[in-house]
């Protein structure tokens, strides 16, 4: 009997029909679980080197970081819990300093939100060519494509937990077990210690998951007293130590998205308008011109109640985020908000929309000309990081931080005031980049702050002051003599007139209060 060629078999893991048939559909390299985290990989570790191999300099907001974990604390500052500090520390304490603790931390928390970002699409979309690009699209994401690099540190915990939480709770929605419990439990451990941002998630992933049916069951199991206790543990701890140090939480937290002074209707609108759409794009205008233009909807895909539950919580989710955002930025009359705010609230977009253009057809013939946009803005970014060492124009990278060349002052330092100097900054990000430019010193500020580094013997005493300034347009402490100013060129091998920063050592007796 003679069989027709659509009577033959298809092996459904690799859409290849036996006896040696052409493929049909076959998933292309890069939409395969291992292309997926090659892919990924490569784009963490290109940004990595550029930090570690170009970048003179620890960014802002690692600078403040860097600062704050000159000792072990149980709490650092009550704006911040310790999680991304803790383990700052000790990268630190493993690789020494520079910037290789810094990027190794950085890259791992983005490769591992990718991943399982990468894990909560295969269960939310069927295709593997929409799985992989709502895995790369997370590099559209401004956000995640180009905050990430320089200025976010604690959001990076947030997200891998925001991630690792909703895939551990899907999980538990389609076959519970106690082990599944308890994860769910770390996670949230993790994610309430990486940032206090994540409460909002746990909050709205809590109302998301009632209006949905195999959700809802999940949250009324008995042994969802496992994830509590499994998160209290940890937490308590925390909550102790807040107690002891004196931390208040609820304070600095209203210092960050309290009352504005200009709370008018209009204002916070405005703010609020400004972060929502700035944190989708560019990947909302990149999908929308790709996908939508004279789409007819062709192949388009019907979803499984086990696809289409998930889909629907990450569509709550949205909606609840953006519609409670509002009315309580409205509420409170702030104008405080920032685009990187709506990760707890949007980090899934990416799988969402790709999940319903699986739905709705129409993109088969579109995925190469969506992965060249990708790639663009991919390398853009990665070039652009680069250029600002070689090219640190202040009309491109502002002050620049990244490439000033503060290593420059540990010759000086060390012969003036020995190994094992106290130096004195006026604020965090400069004592921070100063302690990751002469490992061997102690750094404290001069105003009164929540942290201040254990006290310890002390080779010579200096306060340093223009970190900040790159090109000496800060004013300076008056000299009375005894400062010792230093004039550095920076390296920007492609940038005429060089730029140069004016740093300026004030040298200090070792019985000074700044100094204790």
């Amino acid at each position: 009997m003679r069989l027709s060629s659509a009577a033959l078999p298809i092996d459904s893991r690799y859409g290849t029909p036996p006896f040696g048939r052409a493929p049909v559909e076959a998933t292309p390299w890069w939409a395969t679980a291992r292309g997926v985290a090659v892919i990924v990989g490569l784009w963490a570790l290109a940004h990595a080197l550029v930090a570690v191999l170009l970048e003179s300099s620890i960014n802002v907001d690692d600078a403040i970081e860097s600062y704050l974990v000159q000792s072990f604390q149980l709490s650092y500052v009550p704006r911040n819990p310790p999680l991304f500090d803790w383990l700052l520390y000790g990268l630190l304490w493993i690789f020494g300093p520079g910037t290789l603790p810094y990027a190794i931390l950085r890259y791992v928390l983005l490769f591992t939100c990718g991943m399982l970002v990468y894990r909560i699409a295969r269960r939310v979309i069927a295709d593997p060519k929409l799985q992989a690009l709502a895995v790369f699209s997370l590099s559209a994401l401004w956000v995640i494509g180009y905050h990430s690099h320089r200025i976010l540190t604690h959001s990076n915990v947030m997200i891998v937990a925001i991630a690792g939480s909703f895939l551990t709770l899907l999980a538990i929605a389609r076959a519970p077990s106690a082990a599944l419990y308890a994860g769910l439990g770390a996670w949230i451990a993790v994610g309430l210690l990486g940032k206090f941002g994540f409460l909002p998630f746990v909050i709205v992933l809590v109302l998301a998951s009632l209006f949905e049916p195999s959700f809802r069951r999940a949250l009324f199991d008995r042994r969802i007293l496992l994830t509590l206790l499994v998160a209290a543990g940890p937490l308590a701890v925390y909550l102790v130590a807040l107690k002891m140090l004196g931390q208040d939480v609820m304070a600095a937290t209203a210092e960050v998205v309290g009352p504005s002074p200009d709370r008018s209707f209009r204002n916070v609108l405005d703010t609020f308008a400004g972060a929502w759409i700035g944190y989708l794009l560019p990947f909302a205008a990149l999908a929308g011109a790709v996908f939508l233009p004279f789409n007819r909807g062709e192949d388009a895909t019907p979803s499984t109640e086990d696809r289409a539950a998930p889909r629907r919580v990450i569509r709550t989710i949205i909606i609840l985020g953006t519609v409670g955002t509002l009315i309580g930025a409205l509420a409170v009359g702030s104008t405080s908000l920032r685009d990187r705010y709506f990760h707890v609230f949007f980090l899934l977009s990416t799988v969402y929309v790709f999940a319903e253009l699986e739905r709705l057809g129409g993109w088969r013939d579109r995925v190469k000309l969506y992965l060249w946009a990708l790639a663009i803005v991919a390398f853009g970014v990665l070039l652009v990081r680069a250029a600002i060492t070689l090219w640190p124009d202040p009309r491109l990278c502002g002050r620049c931080v990244a490439a000033e060349p503060l290593k420059a002052l540990r010759p000086v330092i060390d012969l003036q005031f020995g190994d094992a100097p106290t130096l004195v900054a006026d604020d965090r990000m400069s004592a921070g980049r100063l302690k990751a430019a002469i490992p061997n010193a102690r750094v404290v500020l001069i105003p009164p702050d929540t942290y201040r580094p254990p006290a310890r013997a002390a080779t010579g005493c200096a306060r340093i002051a223009g970190i900040s300034n790159g090109i000496g347009n800060l004013p300076l402490p008056k000299s009375d003599g005894s400062t010792i100013e230093i004039w550095y060129k920076w390296w920007g091998p492609l940038l005429r007139p060089r730029r140069q920063s004016l740093w300026q050592v004030i040298p200090l007796k070792l019985d000074d209060p700044l100094c204790r």
